[in-house]
């Protein structure tokens, strides 16, 4: 039971400083003029992806447990695209996916092209070559993240840089001196990172006491609880009707998780992070990728209607969620 509270304390700290950390990043980013729908998929995105980094790394370093970081990862991709689902509701007028532009198909690509590379390397680690430690494979990783930030802020520059305009008139912070918002983002970051430095440690003494795998404990438990931030910030951009951000944040969110990968595989020097992943693993990344094609259907389709304040795509999500997180359960 000490293990459980222990995990739900974390879980506060990182939900309350997460939202408090995205509040101050998005003043920072008004201080340095950045449109905040580039801040909503790549800035915001980053940010609040901040607890699935640490724990990545504390997984690695700390724990030493490659399912729990590949299950953590590819997990929080899933929540995310759960979390989409829930936002869905919040809207009352009209689907999510209709208040939002067809530009979002791209970061939701090229988070199947990374989630499906990594699942890839993680089956044939064997026959991918290291630089030292480090697969190749990490490299390329951090290659296709580079061009998929290059592309998506490019196209978000020339499609909607008149809308990012709109979204920085309604929201001003000019009575707020920049060094307040320095030093209160620090020490919500310094909070935030102490909480998901021991979440990865409590997590594996909970798999070891009640004999669940890693991959499922990181899959649903440290997956949703490292998604946190990302469900406050979206939740409160809904609230403003800033549903573009929302989605930017969710979906870049992704993005930056796959990128977590090749960060972890150089902090885990008894060789290749891929090769010790158990396969196991590929079950969260197959559905992290089945759910991000039910977004594209949506972010295409554009239904008009909604079933009991859902969307269809929203429903299919919830329910793929739910399959999915079941069938990684009984899969150990």
């Amino acid at each position: 039971m000490i293990y459980w509270i222990e995990f739900f304390v974390l879980v506060l700290i990182i939900f309350f400083t997460g939202k408090n950390l995205v509040k101050y990043g998005d003043i920072l980013a008004e201080k340095l003029n950045i449109g905040r729908n580039i801040i909503g998929l790549i800035f915001i995105a980053s940010i609040t992806s901040l607890p699935e980094l640490i724990t990545g790394i504390s997984a690695t370093v700390y724990v030493q447990s490659p399912d729990l970081v590949a299950g953590e990862i590819f997990g929080s991709c899933m929540a995310n695209l759960f979390l989409l689902a829930i936002l869905d509701a919040f809207v009352r007028d009209q689907p999510l996916t209709t208040k939002v532009h067809y530009g979002f198909t791209l970061s939701s690509a090229f988070g199947i092209v990374l989630i499906t590379f990594a699942g890839a390397s993680l089956i044939l680690d064997d026959i991918i070559p290291s630089i030292g430690w480090v697969s190749v494979a990490s490299f390329v990783i951090i290659f296709i993240y580079v061009i998929a930030l290059k592309l998506t802020t490019d196209y978000e520059r020339r499609l909607i840089a008149t809308a990012a305009k709109e979204v920085a008139e309604e929201l001003k912070y000019e009575k707020i001196q920049l060094k307040e918002v320095i030093l209160k983002y620090s020490i919500n970051s310094i909070f935030i990172i102490f909480a998901a430095t021991f979440l990865p440690d409590v997590g594996y003494k909970i798999t070891e006491t009640f004999g669940l795998t890693q991959t499922f404990f990181g899959s649903l438990f440290i997956a949703i609880t490292t998604s946190l931030p990302e469900l406050a910030v979206s939740i409160a951009a809904v609230k403003l009707d800033l549903v573009q951000i929302a989605v930017a944040n969710l979906l870049g969110s992704n993005i930056f998780n796959i990128f977590i990968l090749p960060i972890t595989d150089i902090f885990y020097t008894k060789g290749s992070i891929f090769a010790d992943m158990g396969s196991i693993n590929l079950l969260p990344a197959t559905f992290s990728v089945l759910m991000t094609g039910v977004v594209i259907i949506g972010l295409i389709y554009k239904a008009e209607k909604k079933f009991f304040r859902l969307a269809y795509e929203s429903i299919a999500l919830i329910l793929i969620y739910m399959i999915g997180i079941y069938i990684i359960f009984i899969s150990h």
